[in-house]
């Protein structure tokens, strides 16, 4: 079917070139040559299916504190960076974990008191969560919901870049 095709598109396109009338009397009789072509198949929106399309993506809560920067550490521990004035504990944080979809989490943090010190660390503080303590089973994966803190930790009072590039 596909050498049909084939033929069927450049016999086309030279038909499109041609002037001449033997041209397009050989194309003609080439066209009347070639077997019937199947219709291809009717098919609507609805018929089509892709995986993940009939749910939504985890959303960010603006409506949480900012953190840092999150990353997870050998698929099995959660490190947050979250803002400090000194005074933030683990056990300031409390974390509501919440299975999304099969295997993928959602997790928020919400700070349990205010952290009145008056302190400057700019750069927060780590904290780290195990997987198994938060209830996430092996292989789970995890989104965090806070938003990310906004300023630009990697750039320079002069606009020039901090960050190291390995080549």
């Amino acid at each position: 079917m596909g050498r049909v095709l084939l033929a069927a598109c450049l016999a086309l396109m030279s038909a499109a070139c041609s002037t001449t009338t033997q041209e397009e009397d050989r194309l003609s009789r080439f066209f009347q040559a070639m077997p019937p072509m199947p219709a291809m198949p009717t098919m609507s929106i609805s018929d089509i299916s892709i995986p993940g399309l009939n749910r939504k993506a985890p959303v960010v809560d603006y409506g949480l504190e900012p953190v840092i920067y999150w990353r997870v550490i050998e698929d099995d521990i959660l490190v947050i960076h979250a803002n400090t004035n000194g005074c933030t504990a683990r056990s300031d944080i409390r974390l509501n974990v919440v299975q999304y979809y099969e295997d993928i989490y959602t997790v928020s943090l919400e700070r349990a008191g205010a952290d009145d010190c008056a302190e400057t660390i700019p750069w927060g503080i780590q904290l780290g969560y195990g997987f198994e303590e938060m209830g996430i089973p092996v292989g789970g994966r995890i989104v965090v919901l806070n938003p990310l803190d906004d300023r630009a930790w990697d750039w320079g009072d002069d606009g020039s870049s901090l960050m190291a590039v390995r080549r």
